[in-house]
């Protein structure tokens, strides 16, 4: 039920999105240009390389909400969130001295390539991480909310940001001149830090007084020690770096190796495909739960190879859709600005598919030793789907990226996993009872 939820909240917020996103490129393009366009696609994209905030910590939180008997008086809870509260901290901290960094030594111009010639893209960046560090410190709201299944939660007010950032968008446009034209990004940004306080109060309030407690704790350094998270956290941390970072990062090898038309164009079909892969992301991350809390109880009773097939089957069915209405789908979004080739639409569509498949598997294996052993699989992943992107690109274009992710997923993920869940079946059953080593030890 809880995976119905999530879908049926992802499919909801994924036609508002992917109406919204449809409206603000639209408006991005008829008032500026592929250049500015291009310098938005980028500057958006920078959340989905840092998805590790809390280093891995958090996955503490959801499989200690997911087993809990009463969230609101475990202690042990409590001392975690202050733990996983700390490091979501320290991290905005890093990140905006390495923020500051960038600006001053033009870092962020170099790093947009052409992009970053426009006048205000680096100040324009700086704002933007400085907004998402304040999102950062509210972090564990949807931790906790996901621990619950409840994740169709996490999903319909993260849902809140393509609206607010249409909104802010058209009033920058409209009000702000030409001036404004590289800071339309920060709309997003405040549109997702907007979204965090909305998740942060709601949880606070429906969790009390187990927020309130925590966070009192977080600044209380040599009187609340609190606990282990990392145990978890760096094998957990290795997972949440790759993909994001495999994926986010092909917008910026075509801004070195290609040119901003590729960048748009990815860009622009990426709105659609990345639609489609939150909407699998949501079915995929509330298994989760479901899969640890039926495990916990001894009453998981089948492994995942056919909902993962499911997940792929309907990637593969919704790509044939995008193709089929491509011409007419593409040219109302650019306006006839830009084209979207029928290749790149078909290997984005191979990517998705791909990363579909490996959901299920992945959250399968979500106890602490198949976290472990996720982190050889995931570092190769990304290793060899940026490896291939740099040499690919100079060569084939926009859809070497695509490829390159496309061969590692195979070749470093499900392979692997499909034979681990197999080699291990009896204990990822739950048949051998659930691992002591699960919860994480007090400190001291």
């Amino acid at each position: 039920m809880n995976s119905l939820l999530a879908l049926g909240a992802r499919a909801l917020t994924m036609v508002i999105s992917l109406v919204c996103g449809v409206i603000t490129t639209r408006m991005i393009l008829g008032e500026t240009d592929i250049q500015h366009y291009a310098l938005y696609s980028l500057l958006i994209t920078i959340p989905s390389l840092l998805t590790f905030t809390d280093l891995g910590s958090g996955a503490v939180l959801v499989n200690a909400v997911a087993t809990s008997d009463d969230i609101r008086t475990d202690r042990k809870l409590r001392l975690q969130i202050t733990s996983v509260g700390r490091v979501l901290l320290m991290f905005a901290t890093g990140l905006m001295v390495i923020n500051t960094v960038l600006l001053v030594t033009g870092g962020w111009r170099a790093l947009f390539g052409d992009a970053g010639a426009i006048p205000g893209a680096a100040l324009a960046a700086f704002l933007c991480i400085t907004l998402f560090s304040l999102s950062i410190t509210l972090g564990v709201w949807f931790r906790i909310l996901l621990g619950q299944r409840r994740n169709h939660l996490v999903i319909l007010v993260q849902g809140m940001i393509s609206p607010v950032t249409l909104g802010g968008v058209w009033l920058m446009l409209t009000f702000g001149g030409r001036s404004f034209d590289s800071y339309l990004a920060i709309a997003s940004y405040g549109a997702s830090l907007f979204s965090a306080i909305v998740g942060f109060l709601l949880v606070a309030r429906s969790t009390a007084p187990l927020i309130p407690d925590s966070m009192k704790m977080v600044l209380r350094w040599r009187s609340v020690r609190g606990v282990r998270v990392m145990d978890v956290g760096w094998p957990m941390l290795a997972q949440m770096v790759t993909y994001p970072i495999a994926v986010g990062s092909q917008r910026y090898v075509l801004a070195q190796f290609g040119t901003p038309v590729d960048v748009a164009e990815y860009g622009v079909a990426g709105q659609v495909f990345f639609a489609l892969n939150g909407l699998v992301m949501a079915a995929g991350v509330a298994l989760w739960p479901q899969f640890a809390r039926l495990r916990h109880k001894g009453e998981l009773r089948r492994g995942p190879y056919l909902l993962s097939m499911i997940f792929a089957g309907a990637i593969a069915a919704a790509t044939f859709m995008v193709w089929f209405v491509a011409p007419w789908l593409f040219e109302f979004i650019t306006q006839g600005e830009l084209e979207v080739r029928t290749l790149t639409i078909l290997a984005f569509g191979c990517m998705i598919m791909l990363t579909a498949a490996v959901y299920p598997l992945g959250m399968f294996i979500m106890d602490k030793p198949g976290i472990r052993f996720q982190v050889i699989p995931t570092l190769a992943m990304a290793a060899v789907s940026i490896i291939l992107s740099v040499v690919l690109t100079p060569l084939i274009g926009i859809v070497g990226p695509l490829i390159g992710v496309s061969f590692a997923l195979i070749v470093c993920q499900i392979i692997p996993y499909s034979i681990y869940i197999h080699r291990h079946r009896e204990r990822l059953l739950g048949a051998q009872g659930e691992p002591k080593t699960d919860e994480p030890a007090e400190v001291g």
